[in-house]
């Protein structure tokens, strides 16, 4: 390699490692007594503004587990196109389900076992419950960027290697909703903007939802 070659080969990748950042910050929350929000289940995501892109997004395959009649994890985030497995690890049957607009599902019943699969092609909140136990919700965003990551359960995020761009930061969790605040990377790698938000959980209120059928459960039996 020639060094004039070589010093532009150089020069690109110092270009490049300078250009992104790792926006990284702190969740905390608004409580009332009794309400105690996960903050693990806290998702924090970048959407592009303005005339700024994000790269291509890479589908995968996920699983969520039926356990103990719980859905594990209770929060999960997949790039859009993922397609996740729901194993059936309980010796009774279990009718996943979802009403949600554009990723609406039913798995029908089944026995323990590998369990049935469902591709996510539509980005946005998916609530899943099961038709038998209503006690039984999880929730799966389906994400349209690649720049996103769950909190630790101190509160602390940290997304990395981050493009220069004008961004949206969103934190979202169940009990909260969401909140967004304006981020910018710049071409030198700074972050500029607040990253770290105040979600408030007081409004949270527990309700029982219907079946997929829109009316109310029968006592749950165990098949």
């Amino acid at each position: 390699m020639s060094h004039v070659l070589r010093s532009l080969v150089c020069a690109m990748a110092f270009t490049t490692t300078l250009s992104a950042a790792t926006v990284a910050g702190r969740v905390d929350f608004l409580t009332k007594r009794g309400q105690h929000p996960i903050a693990a289940e806290t998702l924090v995501w970048l959407e592009p503004a303005g005339s700024t892109r994000v790269s291509r997004i890479v589908p995968g395959s996920f699983e969520m587990v039926t356990r103990n009649k719980m859905l594990i994890p209770h929060v999960m985030a997949i790039p859009a196109g993922s397609t996740v497995t729901f194993p059936n690890d309980d010796p009774i049957s279990h009718n996943l389900f979802s009403l949600s607009s554009g990723n609406d599902f039913d798995l029908g019943l089944y026995r323990r076992g590998k369990g049935k699969s469902r591709t996510f092609d539509s980005p946005g909140t998916v609530v899943v419950y099961c038709n038998v136990h209503p006690s039984m919700s999880a929730v799966i965003q389906v994400m349209d960027t690649p720049y996103y990551a769950f909190a630790a359960s101190s509160g602390v995020f940290s997304i990395p290697e981050v493009p220069a761009g004008h961004y949206r930061l969103i934190a979202w969790n169940e009990q909260s909703g969401q909140i967004e605040t304006p981020i910018d990377v710049t071409a030198s790698g700074t972050v500029r903007g607040e990253s770290s938000v105040l979600l408030d959980s007081r409004n949270y209120r527990l309700t029982q939802h219907l079946n997929k059928l829109g009316k109310p459960y029968q006592p749950p039996r165990d098949y």
